[in-house]
């Protein structure tokens, strides 16, 4: 199959990653207003506790997979290739098979220890077989980002983004149950549906791939089981522990913030809808420009890494700076537009002001998020997850420390833990730089990454603002002003950096094609 190039690789995904969020941000509206604020309550303490049991077979895995996949392909040995899937698959497989095993003999206790919610029992039981599912659609996916082959996973996750959300409102319309946990189960086996048809279609992917002509082959293979093994172990290990750690953390976060607002003076009710505003809005808008560095970091670790395996530091260097450049360019204008038009954007989406007021503040964070995790994705390539993994440690630490701390004090309150999340994602980044800088050569103008961006940044800034004044005599509908608005501000920034060439409009017609 004919590989796509870097960029059209990671516009491909950028645009898919949209799709999927915009679907799924459509499926959240509809399913809040359905089952009723009980159900969505349950709904929310069952995902994160399942989210942090599929972090163990899914975190480090796929991505070991992608890149080692990568290396054994770039040297034509395709024998190596399949062998790395078996042996990923059955590794992750054993690992979610011990945790269905686990998770079902403490189901009681999981429920009234931890959870402490005896109407949770059937959406955990029902959640079990999601383990199984949703590991070995993640390890064929780091399979076929290894092989660079990024349509099947572009296609599985919209088949599986359709096939959950038209299952669910469809039972929720004709059945529209009326006790909170019938509604959660439905959604929960909406999850298995979603997963098992995404999980289908890689499998029938795998069946009709073709790595390689059978010219290429190399003729025998002389790593054993074992070495394989400890390939991949050595390198999901360290990402894995990070992100059970980043995941600890955050559970953590979510459990003290709510009390520690109250010892700052804030009635439980408050508290609680501070919380809400914070990780049910601000935050979701935050990680929005992940669309893009998310499509650059699987891109990045197995393209990285075949140039590792055949030796060629230039082309890393030059892939490294294209990635950082293109996170840059995304990523100036976005923390740009959070900082300064955060209440109007807040107020638009959510009708809250005060949603607003806090992504004003949290917005300055979203250049040190997007660049570091660009960095993190250069790092894994280059084999370096464990310092990755101590770098997102030391600054989940940091944040842990301030939200402590400062949260409880009336004078900063969830100010506390926006100063502690500034300063995590700062920590990692620098932490990252060092490394990155000290290894690869990376080339970086000041004038072409920074000021014009910067300077383009401005105009489209004052163009919002312009075009704000002026069309309020025209068009009434916000909604629709605001998304013309957001149209004509990013033609205008991507416009002037086509005209003076920090952005190739050939390279990107190309890609469109």
């Amino acid at each position: 199959m004919k590989k796509t190039s870097f960029l059209a690789e990671t516009f491909m995904l950028a645009s898919i990653n949209f799709v999927v969020k915009f679907i799924g941000f459509v499926y959240r509206i509809l399913l809040s207003r359905s089952p009723g604020p009980q159900a969505i309550g349950l709904y929310q303490m069952v995902i994160p506790f399942l989210m942090v049991l599929i972090v163990l077979p899914t975190a480090g895995i796929p991505v070991a997979v992608s890149k080692l996949v990568a290396r054994e392909s770039s040297l034509k040995n395709v024998k190596g290739v399949y062998r790395l899937l078996t042996l990923s698959l059955l590794m992750g497989g054993s690992i979610a098979l011990i945790l269905s095993i686990f998770v079902s003999l403490k189901l009681d206790y999981i429920i009234n220890n931890l959870l402490k919610n005896q109407l949770l029992y059937y959406p955990l039981l029902w959640a079990i077989p999601t383990l199984g599912i949703i590991t070995f659609s993640s390890v064929l996916r780091g399979f076929f980002y290894g092989l660079k082959d990024i349509r099947p996973t572009a296609t599985a996750q919209v088949l599986e983004q359709i096939a959950r959300v038209s299952f669910v409102l469809f039972v929720l319309y004709y059945k529209k149950p009326e006790h909170p946990v019938t509604a959660v189960t439905i959604a929960i086996v909406g999850i298995i549906i979603g997963k098992a048809v995404g999980l289908l279609y890689l499998v029938i992917r795998l069946n009709y791939k073709k790595v390689s002509p059978n010219s290429l082959i190399r003729s025998s293979d002389n790593v054993s089981h074992t070495e394989y093994i400890k390939q991949l172990s050595s390198i999901s290990a360290p990402i894995t522990i990070s992100k059970f750690i980043s995941v600890s953390l955050q559970t953590i976060n979510a459990i003290i913030i709510p009390q520690r607002l109250i010892l700052a003076g804030y009635s439980s009710v408050v508290a609680t809808e501070i919380y809400g505003k914070v990780f049910g809005m601000t935050m979701p808008l935050l990680f929005l420009p992940f669309t893009v560095t998310t499509a650059l970091v699987l891109n990045l670790i197995p393209s990285i890494s075949e140039h590792m395996a055949l030796n060629s530091h230039s082309s890393i260097a030059k892939k490294s700076s294209l990635s950082i450049r293109i996170t840059l360019l995304v990523a100036i204008p976005i923390t740009s537009a959070y900082i300064v038009f955060g209440d109007s954007i807040a107020y638009i989406i959510f009708n809250q002001s005060e949603v607003g007021r806090y992504l004003s503040v949290v917005g300055i964070s979203t250049l040190f998020l997007c660049v570091q995790h660009t960095f993190s994705g250069i790092l894994h390539g280059i084999g370096k997850q464990v310092l990755v993994s101590i770098n997102y440690v030391l600054g989940m630490s940091a944040q842990l420390f301030f939200t402590f701390f400062l949260v409880s004090n009336p004078q900063y309150g969830i100010y506390g833990f926006f100063i502690g999340f500034i300063a995590s994602s700062f920590i990692i980044l620098t932490l990252h730089s060092l490394i990155i800088f000290r290894t690869i050569r990376i080339k970086l103008p000041f004038t072409l990454c920074i000021l014009k961006p910067s300077i383009y940044t401005l105009a489209m800034l004052v163009s919002i603002y312009l075009f704000n004044y002026y069309a309020t005599y025209f068009i009434s509908h916000i909604p629709f002003r605001a998304a013309l608005n957001a149209i004509c501000a990013a033609s205008v920034y991507v416009l002037m950096l086509g005209v003076t060439r920090v952005l190739s409009l050939k390279q990107l017609i190309k890609i469109l094609r």
